[in-house]
């Protein structure tokens, strides 16, 4: 395994995620302003639910990468839990963030869940293009 040419290309992948984030956040924004929803409870729930995407991608990304290393040092037993605990950890934080954000009422619950459902869009459509390149 190459770690410089892998963590460039996941650098890549995360901003190729950031940017579909950051669009579908934009086609959030100009629905819930059709709709004349959007105020500061859709703008702040919106930019949460995306900014809790983009962090739950990149810890998929560091979890994946330690599994990795622990695979290839001939422990792939470990690289199987720090992958469960990862899932789970991810899991965890975003169910925090979003009760919170909830909670709080300073945040629009609809449009904190739409960025996080577009995650796995964005997911299918990069391995869709992954595998079409290699």
């Amino acid at each position: 395994m190459n770690n410089m040419n892998d963590k460039q290309q996941t650098y890549r992948e995360l901003l190729v995620f950031t940017l579909g984030e950051l669009i579908g956040l934009g086609l959030l924004y100009g629905a819930f302003a059709l709709l004349g929803k959007l105020d500061s409870k859709a703008l702040l729930g919106g930019a949460v639910g995306a900014l809790t995407a983009v962090l739950n991608y990149f810890l998929m990304a560091v979890g994946v990468y330690a599994a990795a290393a622990r695979a290839e040092a001939g422990d792939p037993a470990r690289g199987r839990k720090i992958i469960g605990l990862s899932m789970a950890g991810r899991f965890l934080l975003m169910i925090a963030i979003l009760v919170v954000g909830a909670k709080s009422g300073s945040c629009n619950v609809i449009a904190m869940l739409i960025p996080l459902l577009l995650f796995r869009v964005l997911i299918f459509v990069g391995e869709f293009f992954r595998r079409k390149d290699g």
